[in-house]
């Protein structure tokens, strides 16, 4: 007769078996669940990618229509009988021809202010009880002769200065520049008058680059800030776009601890911020700031870069980027089209990725420029001559190899 199996062993035999069944069951469901967590991390990694490769896209061509506008909302100037675009230098009012001839004023309407040979030796308001707030743009046209006789009150030898107290901060405001005299027309008789309710000490340098060579507006900066230093002691350094016009002058243009965005919102971005780390249009750093970034990156040939450029420098120096509030960093951008001889560059992205690298060897301590001034009523024209083939010979061998590479690649 065969052996009867125990009855508890049986049972014994059972319970392992349903653990043994429940162990690989919840085995299999943890590998399900961790086969589910991994698909979800591949996706989210995959959009994160596509997030990052838009954001690289819509950085690198935010001006040249890649991104949503709404061109209705920029400022469109109104058509007149000149060409101030074409303008020479024979309808500028040079400071002399100004002064010799007070009897113009006639037909305009200015307000009589003494010029500021005696200052009070109290310090000006960090808030003065001149401003106003918010602004409408004045868009009208006038020759520079009238701009000049509408202002020269406020103005001692090209210095703008206010009438009763020492401004907290001299400042130099460098405008990058080439054909756009009728945008310079409109920004001068906008911000003149901002300025001086905010009871600024100012020079304008307007930094005009000859027509051979394609535009270098990081080259052009680095010229305005060396070449003010030379007329005078600066505090502060405003880099200001042509095509910008402020609208606010609670907008306070000082320089602080931090490199400053002033124009933080601008009418053709619906007046937001374009992304967390624009730093372009309207800039200002300390004279000492701008010296520890060495300046601009001064191989951005052309359009494109030179702005995202500037941040790396700044960022890797250890400081961080100060903004005022949106409602008081509002600007109207001047409708413009593609300018000539401002072609967007082609290794703006390549350069961009080497920011760092290259900040001791590219900026102030490697320009080459060759310049003449004319002394005008309200600002200084810095006439500049760059060869920009020599600024990238002269550029680290890494660089131009890279070029060299990418150059060959797209033909």
């Amino acid at each position: 007769m065969a052996q009867q199996i125990p009855r508890n062993a049986i049972v014994c035999l059972a319970q392992k078996t349903r653990a043994t069944f429940a162990a690989k069951s919840l085995i299999n469901r943890c590998l399900k669940r961790i086969l589910r967590l991994r698909n979800i991390c591949i996706l989210v990694s995959f959009l994160i990618s596509v997030i990052f490769l838009y954001k690289l896209s819509f950085i690198s061509n935010r001006n040249i229509g890649q991104c949503v506008q709404n061109k209705t909302t920029l400022l469109i100037l109104p058509r007149t009988n000149i060409d101030y675009d074409d303008v020479s230098l024979d309808v500028l009012s040079l400071r002399h021809q100004i002064q010799q001839q007070p009897n113009q004023t006639q037909d305009i309407q200015v307000q009589q202010l003494p010029h500021q040979h005696n200052l009070k030796s109290s310090r000006c308001s960090k808030l003065p009880s001149t401003l106003v707030g918010r602004l409408d743009t004045d868009k009208n046209l006038i020759s520079f002769k009238q701009l000049g006789l509408k202002f020269q009150h406020l103005f001692n030898h090209g210095r703008l200065q206010p009438r009763d107290c020492q401004a907290l901060q001299r400042l130099a405001i460098i405008i990058p520049f080439r054909k756009r005299w009728s945008h310079l027309i409109v920004l001068l008789n906008n911000l003149i008058p901002l300025l001086s309710r905010q009871q600024a000490d100012v020079n304008f340098f307007v930094v005009e680059q000859s027509s051979r060579s394609t535009f270098n507006r990081g080259a052009l900066q680095n010229v305005g800030f060396l070449e003010a230093l030379k007329l005078g002691q600066f505090d502060c350094f405003i880099f200001h776009d042509v095509d910008l016009v402020p609208l606010n002058d609670k907008n306070l243009y000082r320089c602080g601890d931090n490199p400053r965005h002033f124009s933080v919102a601008l009418n053709k971005y619906s007046y937001s911020l374009l992304y967390p780390g624009y730093f372009g249009g309207v800039v200002g750093l300390s004279t000492q700031q701008y010296r520890d970034i060495n300046g601009n990156s001064n191989l951005y040939v052309g359009w494109g870069g030179e702005d995202d450029d500037l941040l790396e420098r700044i960022l890797n120096k250890g400081y961080y980027i100060s903004r005022y509030a949106t409602d008081l960093s509002k600007y109207d951008m001047i409708h413009h089209g593609m300018d000539e001889g401002n072609k967007p560059n082609p290794f703006r992205l390549m350069l961009l990725a080497m920011a760092r690298v290259r900040q001791e060897v590219d900026g102030l301590t490697s320009i080459q420029y060759n310049k003449t001034f004319t002394d005008l009523v309200l600002f200084t024209l810095i006439t500049v001559d760059i060869d920009n083939e020599q600024l990238l010979r002269a550029s680290p061998e890494y660089i131009q190899n890279m070029m060299a590479t990418t150059t060959e690649k797209q033909d």
